[in-house]
């Protein structure tokens, strides 16, 4: 995303990095209590990032992609949230969306790289080796076991959303920030009051997937959250196509259609979560799917260059000429 202001305000921007990209959180003015709730925030994010990534051997998801099938082990709330949520998304969206694909994401080459084409056969890309069918998640117990050898997870597609989700309930528990704007890396937001020079909510802007400092598309955040899964942020050339990061699970195949969806959502875990199932079903069948999730809107760009917006509130989207 760019954040768009059509006037002179002050803005105070904090910034560090995690999660491979930048983070951002934008306030308006100074208010007692604001660095301490920044800094909380900052560690709050770190914590989760330290828990739920797959570039880390000590992680929580590390260990639990090493364990062995049949063993069941405790894990923190924060696994316990973030699994029982992707567990009721891969449902609602009959598999489309699966963050039990860690073995499919190495084979394509999009852990660590370089990105390639896997051979039919390739083990890390059958059924087996992949899929939240072979996660068992007592939501009671806090506890995890996994039902098949060899199948991983990997947060890539909502880990960020947690965090930014995370982050915005630090700084909105108490009345001292009554405005403000977390962001990350450009795929992932959530404001919450006004920013100052605006009417309501913080404007944001849908960047093109493929033209540089182009935009498809402004909307306004009003206590809520957006995110976007595009082609252009991870792909590979293979004979003359663009086939992007985001995987089908259904096919082991790179998702075919899209260049980019938007999600807007109540809360950016969601958002991020719709934003990659809605890029593997496609425009048609997410758009008969979206009615099931409260307070969604999802802008739709297909590989045409079509752009076609759905939801709750499609006249939030200011769509722009490209």
């Amino acid at each position: 995303f760019r954040r768009v202001l059509f006037r002179s305000v002050s803005l105070y921007r904090y910034r560090q990095t995690a999660m491979a990209t930048g983070w951002e959180i934008t306030l308006p003015g100074l208010a007692a209590m604001q660095m301490d709730l920044v800094d909380e925030a900052f560690s709050r994010l770190h914590d989760i990032e330290s828990r739920l990534t797959v570039y880390r051997d000590e992680s929580e998801v590390s260990s639990l992609n090493r364990l062995q099938s049949g063993v069941r082990v405790p894990i923190t709330p924060d696994l316990v949230e973030v699994l029982g949520r992707c567990l009721n998304w891969w449902e609602m969206t009959g598999g489309a969306f699966d963050v039990a694909c860690g073995r499919m994401i190495k084979e394509w080459g999009f852990f660590k790289g370089p990105a390639s084409v896997p051979r039919p056969e390739a083990p890390g890309i059958q059924p087996e080796a992949n899929g939240m069918d072979k996660v068992d998640l007592d939501l009671a117990e806090h506890t995890f076991r996994w039902k098949a050898q060899g199948v991983e997870l990997n947060f890539g597609c909502v880990g960020k959303g947690f965090a930014v989700d995370a982050m915005a309930g630090i700084l909105t528990t108490t009345r001292v920030l009554q405005a403000g704007l977390v962001q990350s890396g450009g795929s992932s937001a959530r404001a919450w009051g006004v920013c100052p020079g605006e009417g309501q909510g913080w404007r944001v802007a849908v960047r093109h997937p493929w033209k540089a400092d182009a935009v498809i598309a402004e909307v306004l955040l009003q206590d809520d959250a957006i995110g976007t899964s595009a082609g252009s942020y991870r792909h590979l050339i293979h004979c003359g196509r663009r086939l992007p990061h985001v995987l089908n699970p259904a096919t082991a195949w790179p998702a075919a259609g899209m260049a980019s969806v938007t999600v807007l959502a109540p809360e950016a875990m969601m958002a991020d979560a719709l934003s990659t199932a809605f890029f593997v079903l496609g425009t048609q069948k997410a758009g008969k799917l979206i009615g099931q999730f409260m307070g969604v809107t999802a802008l739709f760009m297909e590989e045409s260059g079509k752009i076609v917006v759905i939801g709750e509130h499609p006249a939030r989207f200011h769509v722009c000429s490209v």
